[in-house]
């Protein structure tokens, strides 16, 4: 439903004098279920139409993109078009753009990106830091940065080795984001100052997720015109593992001398015997602030708590009594929610739920499905039972394939053929050493391998076995993965003039002469004829080099960067001739806007050879926040033609072409294709998504600004059509050189083996930061399963009665160790693999037993499909399984909580230590848990849980509540 058809509720007399406070500095403390986004958006409507306030002049502030979509569609709703103009957004965000237009004062480059948690925790994997302490380490770093919190030694080092990988990618991450900006405002009072200039009036929700440092950045916003309206509760403060601290509340409050803050006291949520309950739970430890709050709605139901031996008869018990209300209360499994503070706990319900076949969801990447090793297994066996269907195939592709050579085959497919058959025609022509060569190849051997895999098993579990005995997801290089720490083998000049040399010899018909000492000479004549150069042999007194011979006289790290380039030789850019082409809207949403203006240039041979340019008549309005970013107003458009006239002029000029634009399968293709419905000439156009291959190249990054500034490209003036499309012109071929580059660096992976002998065995060598990061991964391959060269290292020595040179303990030795041999090359078993992702498959294999193996996998798949990550809102036909920390916001009717128990809430070493402050946020946070139940609350406890003492029941004892054993179900 719209918006803008919900009826606005009548505010309380709370609400009210929230709403229609004073100017300058307002507190609101809101607690659960009392309305206080309808508050914060209340304000800005009452502000706007009352106070006389233009919308571009407030800001409003939250804290997830979730709660910044809400405010966005709710403000759309009591304002309409005037909603746009409001800056509305995470502070992040807010962050981002003060930093892009002010942060080169403090040394920050303009097109920095933005390293989110996955890439954080690659650093730390780079780093050598253990998966069990990246999740930690994160959490430390961030309190160094906001908190000035002390490291230990080691974790300092860390830190800055951390902090130096960022810096060398122009990366910042999320704690740099509020860090910098705070220093900027700190160092730069006017560039503070300026920006604060923008705004009359900041608003700020969840104001007790703030930590110090937020809190001083958005101080410094209101210092010129103090105000700011402030809406939160610090009895719902549950992230200080943020640096979120409750007591930021009070600190405002005496910053802004406020000693009668608003309370919004009625929740309209809970019923009386939940709220009640609640806020007992609260009454043990004084509060910051002194309110009285109430609820005026009784439940036909009293809260619940009920005792369990084990987690077993626990789950049984719920998912017993779930169905049991549903079938008597005639609710949707999207009214019940069961919640839990661990991971693990909830992996263990989604189990027990889907075996059971009950739907579930979980907090958005829980689910089953979003698991990357559960999702490959998933498409493996979806085109196992039907190889035939080539839309399986695409799927299939689609998690192992890069994205932009996937792409690349279904522009293949437009002329007809499967894609298995286009991509082998691919790899065919393509250069035989380039990385997509090669992934493509190993996707069609695997796509026949998986066939067969399955005529040889007769049970699912043997499948499963398999397919995760080995490696899983996307086709990785190391090299093309960490390409961007490698320097191009083109910009060595000792390499290009020994490439120059090496290429005449790989037909056999050059001899290859190898000079070196101390074993070197073994690891290059290996990585040479690894390489192809079949007539690679030592130098030797007795053996004269010809005028037509090469002589290798190098190290191990010049010789491979030659290799590379003798391999890459065959390179080239993917695309030449294209026109890349950009649109300006009437607003953002795609399935509604319309162009005000459309551009394009055309590349022949990599220059730009022609462009076109109109500005188009829109039959919708032009909304307020479209024209802030292109400047567009209804008066520049209302002479010209409308699109329906342009596009025959558009479509000639694009001829053949193919069409690039970035974000293209975003936002500006579907747009031209609902644009153009009806119209002729759109269906045999060939698009490509620009962005796809940035996000190949840089991970990060990958904004058209943000490329434009790596390039050294000049932009022109960024939203206007015809400027950014002359700039993604200029992007996109710079991109595809890019590429070519990426494919050199990443040439060979298969003879780094040598190259790490080479660099093992060299002990005059001083390698620089990318030799030592060669020499490691390389010791890695050299060590694993697969190679070959430490057994053509020992027969080499032994042949040439090299008896002076290291032996091959010493080898073994040098590159890590046979303890570290010894684990590269055991057989590891699908639970050593992957133990997470196989321990969920486990506990629905056993109920997919079936008597054929198709049904088998079709239950599995079943089961699988009955576990989501999709929202309540977009599929309430689920039960809801959250960890407490995810339910912010929510509400259902039912809600159970699973592990009111001392060694879950608060926690084994929290309760063990006593752990006050600890301990207290655990409390705040089963408060915040209990006040998503509207009508019934069930709390659940057990004596042991995964085979442990499970602690004792002290939350339920501040409540009054006494666990008992559960009614039988039905009774």
């Amino acid at each position: 439903m719209a918006a803008a058809s919900t009826p606005i509720p009548t505010p309380t007399p709370a609400q009210r004098a929230a709403i229609e406070a004073r100017l300058g500095p307002v507190l609101v403390l809101a607690g659960p279920g009392a309305g206080k986004t309808f508050c914060l958006i209340g304000r800005v409507g009452y502000l706007i139409r009352y106070r006389g306030f233009f919308p571009e002049r407030i800001c409003a502030v939250t804290f997830t993109n979730r709660a910044a979509e809400e405010i966005a569609t709710r403000l759309a709703g009591t304002l309409d078009s005037k909603a746009d103009a409001v800056h509305r957004g995470t502070l992040h965000a807010l962050c981002v753009e003060i930093l892009r237009e002010h942060g080169a004062r403090l040394g920050i480059e303009k097109g920095f990106g933005i390293a989110d948690d996955t890439y954080q925790r690659l650093i730390l994997r780079r780093l050598g830091v253990r998966r069990d302490r990246w999740g930690q380490l994160l959490i430390l770093f961030s309190r160094r940065r906001l908190q000035d919190y002390g490291l230990t030694a080691k974790d300092e080092d860390l830190f800055r080795r951390y902090g130096a990988h960022l810096r060398r990618r122009n990366l910042l991450d999320f704690d740099d984001l509020i860090a910098r900006t705070a220093e900027l405002f700190r160092r730069h009072p006017t560039v503070a100052g300026r920006v604060a200039g923008r705004w009359e009036y900041v608003l700020v929700d969840e104001f007790q997720d703030l930590d110090p440092t937020q809190y001083a950045i958005l101080k410094a916003l209101v210092a010129s015109h103090g105000n700011f309206f402030a809406v939160g509760d610090d009895e719902q403060s549950i992230f200080s593992w943020r640096g979120a601290d409750p007591k930021v509340l009070k600190r405002f409050a005496d910053d802004f001398e406020i000693s009668d803050p608003i309370v919004l006291d009625r929740n309209r949520r809970c019923s009386t015997q939940i709220f009640e309950a609640a806020r007992r739970l609260l009454e043990v430890e004084p509060a910051l602030f002194r309110k009285s709050l109430r609820a005026d709605r009784r439940s036909a139901f009293e809260v619940g708590a009920y005792t369990f031996v084990d987690e077993a008869e626990e789950s049984a018990w719920i998912m017993g009594d779930i169905c049991a209300d549903r079938a008597a209360q005639l609710l949707g499994w999207g009214d019940y929610a069961v919640l839990y503070r661990t991971h693990a706990v909830g992996n263990a319900l989604e189990g027990a739920f889907v075996a059971a076949g009950i739907p579930c969801r979980l907090a958005r990447g829980r689910a089953l499905q979003d698991d990357p090793v559960v999702g490959y297994v998933v498409a493996a066996l979806k085109l196992m039972r039907q190889p035939d269907d080539p839309l399986l195939v695409e799927a299939f592709a689609e998690v192992v394939l890069p994205e932009q050579l996937v792409e690349r085959v279904r522009r293949g497919m437009r002329d007809g053929g499967e894609f298995v058959s286009v991509l082998r025609e691919f790899a065919r022509r393509n250069p035989r050493p380039d990385p997509d060569t090669k992934k493509a190849w190993r996707f069609i051997y695997h796509v026949e391998n998986l066939a067969a895999t399955y005529l040889m098993h007769d049970t699912v579990a043997g499948i499963v076995e398999e397919l995760l005995a080995q490696r899983v997801g996307p086709y990785s290089n190391v090299l093309e993965e960490r390409h961007e720490e490698l320097s191009d083998p083109a910009e060595w000049e000792e390499a290009r003039e020994l490439a120059e040399e090496l290429a005449g010899a790989m037909d056999g018909r050059k001899r290859v002469w190898v000079d070196g000492a101390s074993g070197v000479q073994i690891a290059l004549c290996g990585m040479l004829r690894q390489a192809g150069v079949s007539s690679a042999a030592y130098l030797t007194a007795a053996e004269p080099v010809g005028e037509e011979d090469v002589l290798v006289r190098t190290d191990p790290l010049t010789l491979f960067k030659a290799l590379q380039l003798v391999h890459a030789r065959e390179f080239g850019r993917e695309f030449e001739d294209y026109v890349a082409f950009d649109l300006e809207t009437t607003g953002r949403d795609v399935t509604q806007c319309e162009v005000v203006e459309i551009a394009a240039a055309k590349v022949r041979c990599g220059r730009i050879i022609d462009e076109f340019h109109s500005l188009v008549k829109p039959a919708v309005p032009i909304s307020a926040g479209a024209t802030a970013v292109h400047g567009y107003t209804e008066t520049d458009v209302k002479d010209a033609p409308p699109f329906a006239e342009i596009w025959p002029r558009f479509r000639e000029f694009v001829g053949g072409e193919l069409l690039v634009a970035h974000n293209g399968q975003g936002f500006d293709v579907p747009v031209l294709k609902r644009m153009t419905a009806g119209l002729a000439g759109i269906d045999d156009m060939v698009f490509y998504d620009s962005l796809l291959l940035a996000r190949a190249l840089y991970r990060l990054g990958a904004r058209l600004e943000d490329l434009a500034h790596r390039f050294g490209i000049e932009m022109g003036r960024a939203h206007h059509a015809l400027d950014d499309a002359v700039t993604l012109a200029h992007v996109f071929g710079e991109l595809g050189r890019q590429k070519v580059v990426r494919a050199r660096k990443a040439a060979l992976v298969d003879v780094l083996d040598y190259l790490g002998l080479g660099l093992a065995l060299d002990h005059e060598a001083d390698l620089s930061e990318e030799g030592k990061m060669l020499r490691k991964a390389g010791a890695v391959y050299a060590l694993g399963r697969y190679s070959e060269c430490l057994e053509f290292y020992a027969a080499e020595r032994r042949r040439l009665g090299f008896s002076d040179l290291p032996s091959e303990d010493r080898v073994i030795e040098l590159l890590g160790g046979r303890r570290m041999m010894d684990r590269l090359r055991a057989e590891r078993s699908a639970e050593q693999r992957y133990p997470e992702a196989y321990a969920r498959l486990r506990a629905i294999l056993d109920t997919s037993r079936a008597v054929t193996l198709d049904e088998s996998v079709a239950r599995l798949l079943e089961h699988v499909a009955l576990s989501t990550s999709q929202g309540a809102e977009a599929d309430p036909n689920r039960i809801n399984l959250l960890t407490l920390h995810a339910t912010k916001g929510l509400e259902f009717s039912r809600v159970y909580i699973v592990g009111v128990e001392d060694f879950q809430l608060p926690g084994y070493y929290q309760t063990v230590d006593n752990r006050r402050d600890e301990i207290e946020e655990a409390r705040r946070l089963l408060y915040v848990g209990m006040t998503r139940a509207e009508d019934r609350l069930v709390l659940t406890r057990v004596d042991r849980r995964a085979g442990r003492d499970a602690g004792g029941s002290r939350f339920l004892d501040d409540m009054g509540v006494q666990a008992v054993r559960p009614p039988a179900l039905g009774g």
